[in-house]
């Protein structure tokens, strides 16, 4: 009996996502999305690093033609080669917010701006590894598609961190709800 009603309430939620994700009559929606690319940064950025990998969530909430967005992740810095004398990885964590137009009932365009966080380890010279943080002022113009419960976007998304700007060209695969 457990299984049938478990799976009466999949189907539904299955249901009710594909009919009112991301519809104009749904007031407020929830995401998540995997996502990463390719760094174009400052020179000295792109020496080391060389792409982003990562996890999103986004909440939206119903606001005029589209939706005002919340959009925290978490993403991956990845070194372009790991070696034992200096291994180097970071960690990628933006806070955005913005907006989310949505025109021809699935394309959407949207920015958002916030602040996003940086971490970067290192090995020193006695190998003991060393925790470098920075923040800054960060945006990211995107464009895309909703297909139902899924969507698909790319954003240029730029930090301006105290000692460089960090771009990424990235590409988003969501699921909302």
């Amino acid at each position: 009996m457990k299984k049938i009603i478990l799976l009466v309430v999949a189907v539904s939620a299955l249901y009710m996502s594909e009919a009112y994700a991301q519809k104009g009559n749904k007031p407020f929606s929830f995401g998540f999305g995997f996502e990463g690319g390719p760094l174009i940064s400052d020179a000295n950025v792109k020496e080391v690093f060389s792409a982003e990998f990562g996890l999103s969530i986004r909440f939206s909430v119903k606001a005029g033609p589209g939706y005002a967005t919340f959009s925290p992740g978490a993403l991956l810095v990845m070194p372009k080669k790991l070696s034992e004398d200096d291994i180097k990885v970071g960690m990628h964590v933006p806070l955005r917010v913005g907006y989310k137009y949505i025109f021809a009932e699935k394309f959407f365009v949207m920015g958002e701006a916030g602040y996003a966080a940086y971490t970067i380890y290192s090995a020193d010279n006695d190998d003991k590894i060393v925790k470098n943080t920075s923040g800054g002022f960060t945006y990211a113009p995107s464009i895309g598609v909703n297909l139902g419960k899924f969507e698909a976007g790319i954003r240029y998304e730029a930090t301006r961190l105290e000692d460089s700007n960090i771009g990424l060209l990235g590409l988003r695969l969501g699921f909302n709800f």
